[in-house]
């Protein structure tokens, strides 16, 4: 292959994907794919993943490949790799195994002495192994086999291909052989799309005449173009829906007006979530008996399709007219004990148990969280009440309206405004892919409150049965529920304590569940952890994801701090005080991982023997309530400002000139107490920064 840089492009083909798929699908592809080229020795620049219900495309340019790396690896002291001058066995060993010889070693300082060290090259994988790997790792809800090989995927794969510049690249992915062709649309187009080279444009131009548009935003432009006075604002569903079609096409149609006689959130939710058409508001935002629909490909027979449309809708509004009336004979509060029929998660109890739970979460959590007496009263009438719905005729045809139906009725029976916007809201954020700033638009506090406590305690009792949180098949929606949390926190920025209501939670269960709170948090942290890191989007080998990495490493304990803390210092990596910071973490931080003992947290000043020591004792003990203060005070860019300007130059002066292991216990136990403590100052409170790599100063 050329060494000269190119681009690669890379289109997976399969049979038609359901739209939920995607968000996830693609951030994890964009997750995956950096670190498995670096592993194959190839970088790039501007790594995009395009995507149509039957394809997923990579390109990215600038794809050439890295230069040879070395990296070094460390054997025996040097005191062990030789005795009377000969090689001692630890050393022939560590250069039997690193494949070298003698003339190969250099020796190295570290703090133990110097260290026999040996330069090797890093080993490549072939850019197949990325061809047919990345499939293996790309999240989805559910997977499929199709084939002898039991190969699996989230759909069968039908076609492959990949170039790099003008060179078609060969490999499998399960029984499928690459080859240099795609596909256009699955109706209007007749024949093979020969494929010459990565050129993106070239190749989205030869889709386009076969009738696919493989960009999606482009198709979104498009269906917005179709709404345009519609007056429908549903971003969500032009998202869906765009997800759905490889060339969008419009279609419109009518209902009878009797309908709108119905509340009008069952209304649209009827259109938009089973049948994916955009309901039709006037002028002044009222609902009108116009629909447009969105359909895959130019037709010919529009009246027809639309006629269609309109006769499935009829039958749908006819249905939950009728069960619409059938509810409101009785009020949503008399339906609370039929919840009593309803399994929740296998040996977890009822819905109606489920819900006295709810209830006294949100007690919980609203106290913890410093709320209001009335906010916490009104989430907990929502907490009754949310789930009642799910005994109603209209939910049980129509799935979709849960939450939708609860909240109508509970309007209907005289509760609060706010307590049916908390029975709606509890079920948002539906799709993780929303923007938290629109999702506090549509959430209120209390619908927050009951949508954070409703999720925590699916994810215990999944934990509590052993249920895999990570595991690539999710049937409990357990990642959209964990990502909910972390969304819902960064909308609204509740602060309380994610161990305590966790522990909560699991309190709640009481006897039900046998696992211990301690041992469902050491599952539930990492989760948290991984679900951060997706909804921030941050991507592998970024500093960003450094940063986290940091910051969750140092306390996560509330999520609003943790929030806090990124959306500072993120600002300010590649300044010169958080470089410095940084590197005042990496020398503290490599001292303290090559101590196996406990180190004191106790300094002893009288042990110490050299002015540079005594003089960063001092620097520590001054500056160190200035740091404090601004941690309190949530100023962690100010913090950590401080904190590289302050140390690093002395803590640079005293690694050179003392120490830090000395021969006498006591002075060295000594000196590693003060290591820790500086570098605890930082890394215990706002972040450890000896995670963010790559810094130059």
């Amino acid at each position: 292959m050329k060494q000269t840089p190119s681009s690669l492009l890379f289109e997976i083909g399969v049979e038609e994907i359901p739209s939920g798929y995607f968000q996830a699908a693609e951030a994890s592809i964009l997750i995956k794919a950096p670190a498995l080229l670096s592993e194959c020795g190839f970088q790039f620049e501007n790594l995009k993943v395009y995507t149509t219900p039957r394809r997923f495309v990579v390109h990215a340019e600038n794809f050439r490949p890295l230069a040879i790396q070395e990296e070094e690896k460390l054997g025996p002291l040097k005191e062990q790799a030789y005795q009377n001058g000969q090689a001692t066995p630890a050393l022939i060993g560590f250069l039997k195994g690193v494949n070298r010889s003698e003339s190969d070693i250099f020796f190295k300082e570290s703090p133990r002495g110097p260290r026999v060290c040996v330069k090797i090259k890093r080993e490549r994988k072939p850019l197949r192994y990325f061809f047919e790997t990345l499939p293996t790792q790309i999240e989805f809800p559910k997977m499929m086999r199709w084939e002898t090989s039991r190969y699996s995927f989230t759909r069968p794969i039908r076609w492959t291909f990949a170039f790099v510049g003008k060179q078609v690249q060969k490999y499998k992915i399960g029984d499928v052989t690459s080859s240099n062709s795609s596909f256009g649309h699955r109706f209007f187009s007749s024949s093979k799309i020969k494929v010459a080279s990565a050129d993106l444009k070239i190749f989205g131009r030869s889709l386009l005449k076969q009738h696919v548009i493989v960009n999606r935003e482009e198709r979104i432009r498009k269906i917005k173009g179709f709404l345009k006075g519609s007056n429908n604002q549903n971003q969500e569903l032009v998202e869906e829906v765009a997800n759905l079609v490889e060339e969008p096409f419009a279609i419109n149609g009518t209902f009878n007006e009797k309908y709108l006689k119905l509340p009008s959130t069952v209304l649209t939710t009827s259109m938009g979530k089973h049948q994916r058409i955009f309901a039709c508001y006037d002028s002044s935002g009222r609902l009108i008996n116009r629909f447009i629909a969105i359909i895959n490909g130019p037709r010919k027979n529009v009246k027809q399709i639309a006629k269609n449309h309109e006769s499935v809708l009829t039958s749908r509004l006819e249905d939950a007219q009728f069960f619409f009336q059938e509810d409101r004979k009785t009020k949503l509060e008399s339906k609370i004990e039929k919840l009593k029929e309803m399994i929740f998660l296998g040996s977890l109890g009822s819905y109606r148990d489920k819900t006295k739970r709810l209830e006294a979460l949100v007690q919980f959590l609203g106290k913890e969280a410093g709320l209001s007496n009335d906010v916490i009263r009104r989430a907990s009438r929502a907490a009754r009440l949310a789930k009642a719905d799910l005994t109603t005729h209209l939910v049980y045809e129509f799935p979709e309206l849960q939450g939708v139906a609860g909240a109508e009725y509970a309007r209907l029976d005289g509760e609060g405004e706010e307590v049916a916007k908390a029975i709606l809201g509890h079920y948002l954020p539906q799709s993780l892919s929303e923007n938290f700033q629109n999702l506090k638009k549509h959430l209120n506090l209390e619908g927050a409150l009951v949508g954070l406590v409703d999720r925590m305690d699916l994810l215990v009792g999944a934990a509590s049965l052993g249920v895999q949180l990570s595991a690539s098949q999710d049937p409990y929606a357990l990642r959209r529920s964990g990502g909910g949390i972390v969304k819902i926190v960064r909308a609204h920025p509740l602060k309380f304590s994610i161990s305590n209501f966790i522990n909560a939670a699991c309190s709640e269960y009481g006897e039900v569940i046998s696992k211990s709170g301690s041992d469902i948090l050491k599952q539930l942290i990492p989760f948290f952890k991984d679900r951060l890191i997706f909804e921030l989007q941050l991507k592998t080998g970024t500093r960003e994801l450094e940063l986290m990495e940091g910051i969750l490493a140092s306390n996560m304990e509330y999520l609003v701090d943790v929030y806090e803390k990124f959306n500072q210092l993120s600002t300010k990596i590649g300044q010169d005080f958080f470089i410095q910071a940084c590197k005042v973490a990496e020398r503290t931080s490599n001292i303290l991982k090559s101590v196996k003992e406990k180190i004191n947290d106790r300094i002893e000043p009288s042990l110490f023997q050299d002015d540079l020591e005594r003089g960063l004792f001092d620097l520590l003990n001054k500056e160190e309530p200035a740091i404090q203060k601004l941690v309190a005070e949530k100023q962690y860019g100010s913090a950590v400002k401080l904190y590289g300007d302050v140390f690093y130059k002395p803590v640079h002066n005293f690694f050179d000139h003392v120490m830090v292991n000395a021969e006498d216990p006591k002075t060295r136990t000594n000196r590693q107490a003060l290591v820790k403590k500086i570098n605890g100052l930082c890394a215990s409170h706002v972040a450890d920064l000896s995670y963010v790599t790559n810094l130059s100063k």
